[in-house]
């Protein structure tokens, strides 16, 4: 039985305001005693590829538009020729490249499995008897972006050509929306904030297949920012969305009107603060230790660093109207070994070995000086989001020290040691041995590491995170926060917040931090792989970016907020 959780609490600050849920035809509901989410269980084989819930409360009824899943179940098939083997499994962006999560059976010689997978391209490895080699049934491979190749799986590629296709059309009236739809269209769904209420009128264009206008709503000319977005879908597919930004109710038609909240609009600097720009050498205080080499140890870069560069004009004028700044928490005074070889020493220059989750670095500055750069961002119209360590702690925090069982358990039940264990104990490892990774699977736990980065975002008037190690993180910590967000800041203040995650790995992982409820946004490293591979070799094809944009927008929509990069501090820039 196909079934979907919808959580209310993700749409609804309170869910006892909901007083009736209507799903489709083809679907039934069962909402959990709580309130908090219902249940959405498929009655019938033949499912639109788009439909709409709707939820009425005493103001309005809103309308969720459903996506139909396009997993489809395919046997996937290894032939050793010959060779014997005990244990064999597929590895790779289908099993979060965890060796030991999908084993496949002989069958007369034959190892095979059944997957349910979603369209698109999936790397991978086979793994017999421990030993990870590409299929040598399979021919087509890629290369991983580190050094080496996988095999490549493609899975129910679409044919684009029989997809409808939305364009936006001027028309000589203001209250008017011009659409055109190209191809067959079965299914078309126009929203004004979350309210199907848009009224549509049909008429003719120029060469035009199916043409109609949109009435904005007259309460639009109410708000100084709202949007129209319009999908439309037949038996093959999904077609392009549209987002129309709408200013009082009249369409922006010039990007450049748009503003730094609007965040399509959002170009982000990176900068790493203690290799950025030393305004301050007299809270320079590298650490004094020989093993430490100068490239690991700290420069001096601080926040006046950044805060006399954003008063030059030098993010403006490269056109940049977002910083995102590095973790600028207490780290500690002495240096730390790596654990895996060549064991090297290191400082704590880059930020993410908090001692303390309140108090700025003194290497850096201090909480004042903080607070007195993101007002000085604002002045310039910039908006400021900080790298926020939600996963882990470095052992001198008190809270360590304190509360032991806060944190997952390094050792494993098999004497194996929990750490960079990656994939197969995603949200449990640590990366140190000195590194205790919290356990958001306990609610109190949960509680305080959100209520902890409540405090950055109100006492220093942020705009946002940037959440490191976010896939080692429960997704239930990521509601919790966000919950708080809207509640305590989005709502009662009516100002937007950022989030954006760090998740290497599947588009389908990713996708699973984001949502209403969620993350707003993740950075799309798989994006930024296939296309580092397309403009640094002449013999890759562009057919590979055209193919990885077009996944992008299927996981997360054609308008998403995703963090489109060409390198940051993990990956060195191709431009």
């Amino acid at each position: 039985m196909d079934t979907t959780v919808v959580y209310l609490e993700d749409y609804f600050a309170d869910v006892n305001a909901v007083q009736k849920i209507e799903v489709p035809e083809f679907l039934s509901q069962q909402v959990s005693t709580d309130k908090k989410k219902v249940i959405l269980i498929v009655k019938k084989e033949e499912v639109p590829f788009l439909s709409e819930l709707k939820i009425t409360t005493a103001q309005d009824t809103y309308s969720i538009l459903l996506r139909k899943s396009k997993k489809e179940k395919i046997t996937f098939s290894f032939d050793p020729k010959g060779k014997i083997y005990s244990k064999v499994s597929v590895v790779g962006d289908l099993t979060g490249w965890n060796p030991n999560a999908i084993f496949m059976e002989n069958r007369n010689g034959i190892w095979q499995t059944e997957l349910i997978l979603n369209p698109g391209r999936y790397q991978y490895q086979i793994v017999a008897d421990g030993n990870w080699f590409l299929d040598p049934n399979n021919p087509e491979k890629i290369d991983n972006g580190i050094g080496g190749f996988n095999s490549l799986m493609r899975v129910g590629e679409v044919d684009r050509s029989k997809l409808p296709r939305i364009n936006a059309n001027k028309t000589e009236y203001g209250n008017c929306v011009g659409l055109t739809i190209k191809g067959n269209c079965d299914k078309f769904y126009a929203l004004w904030d979350n309210y199907n209420n848009i009224d549509t009128l049909y008429y003719n264009f120029d060469s035009c297949e199916e043409c109609s206008c949109l009435l904005i709503p007259d309460v639009a000319k109410k708000l100084r920012r709202s949007f129209i977005r319009v999908f439309a879908s037949n038996n093959y597919g999904e077609s392009n969305d549209l987002l129309i930004p709408l200013e009082y109710g009249k369409v922006i038609t010039d990007p450049a009107l748009l503003e730094k909240d609007d965040l399509q609009k959002t170009i982000m600097y990176f900068m790493m603060v203690d290799r950025f720009n030393n305004g301050d050498i007299a809270n320079d205080n590298p650490v004094k230790d020989d093993r430490v080499l100068p490239q690991a140890n700290y420069y001096g870069g601080d926040l006046i660093g950044v805060l006399k560069k954003i008063d030059e004009g030098y993010f403006q004028s490269m056109g940049f109207n977002a910083l995102w700044i590095s973790p600028i928490f207490q780290n500690p005074y002495n240096a730390y070994q790596e654990y895996p070889e060549p064991h090297r020493w290191f400082s704590g220059y880059h930020g993410y070995w908090p001692i303390s989750l309140s108090q700025v670095d003194t290497r850096f500055g201090n909480n004042l000086l903080f607070k007195n750069l993101v007002d000085d961002a604002h002045r310039n119209n910039m908006s400021v989001y900080l790298d926020y360590v939600a996963n882990h702690i470095h052992e001198q925090h008190p809270l360590w020290k304190s509360n032991p069982e806060y944190f997952s358990n390094l050792n494993l039940p098999d004497g194996r040691k929990n750490l960079r264990l990656w994939d197969e104990q995603r949200l449990t490892t640590w990366f140190e041995p000195y590194m205790p990774s919290f356990d958001h699977s306990k609610h109190d736990v949960a509680e305080l590491c959100a209520d902890s980065a409540m405090y950055w975002l109100k006492e220093f008037n942020l705009d946002g995170f940037r959440h490191d190690a976010t896939k080692h993180i429960e997704t239930e910590f990521w509601r919790i926060l966000t919950q708080k967000i809207k509640t305590e800041i989005e709502i009662p203040q009516q100002r937007n917040i950022y989030q954006i995650g760090e998740t290497f790995g599947s588009r389908e992982l990713i996708g699973s931090y984001l949502g209403s409820g969620l993350l707003n946004a993740q950075f799309d490293f798989n994006l930024y792989f296939d296309a580092r591979s397309v403009f640094a070799n002449d013999d890759v094809s562009f057919e590979r970016l055209s193919s990885s944009l077009h996944e992008t927008f299927d996981y997360y929509s054609w308008h998403h907020v995703m963090g489109n990069i060409t390198g940051n501090h993990d990956m060195a820039r191709f431009i």
